[in-house]
């Protein structure tokens, strides 16, 4: 079976547990770039950032690298950006089919409760049920302590 990770990530956390679960699982990545720069510091990272999230911004990405139809199953994995998923992961959602049930998630976060990022996740691929649905509290930081069993749930959902 093919699996391929879909991810964007800004500060490196959402990279990390892409790149450990692929470590896991023998996947391919994918990371989604986005034209625009966000700011990754200060306040214009939550004012610039958390505005193109709540008005569902689609900025330019750049040409995915990898096509999601020669996969089986799927990851996707986004940054929680004012409760739901970031800008350029939208993008890609939106100009992407994904035709596989065989899709699981997972969101990395601060503090806001990922469930919205999950319902968005499940409208834009246009599925009822994802095979797994996981949150990260900053894991680049060491503070997700079940962090390793988390990867592990996920690597099984789609396996």
């Amino acid at each position: 079976m093919k699996l391929l990770i879909v991810y964007y990530s800004l500060e490196g956390n959402t990279k990390m547990i892409a790149e450990k679960l692929a470590a896991k699982t023998g996947a391919d990545l994918l990371e989604i770039k986005s034209l625009k720069e966000y700011p990754k510091k200060g306040p214009s990272k939550f004012i610039i950032g958390g505005k193109d999230a709540a008005f569902k911004v689609c900025p330019e990405i750049e040409k995915p690298e990898k096509n999601v139809k020669e996969y089986d199953a799927v990851v996707i994995g986004t940054p929680v950006w004012d409760g739901t998923i970031a800008p350029p992961m939208r993008s890609y959602l939106r100009d992407t089919l994904i035709k596989t049930e065989n899709v699981a998630a997972f969101a990395c976060m601060a503090g806001k409760d990922p469930k919205k990022t999950f319902k968005v996740i499940k409208e834009l691929v246009v599925i009822d049920e994802l095979k797994a649905e996981v949150s990260f509290c900053n894991p680049a930081n060491g503070n997700d302590p079940d962090m390793e069993a988390k990867i592990d749930q996920l690597a099984q959902a789609v396996m």
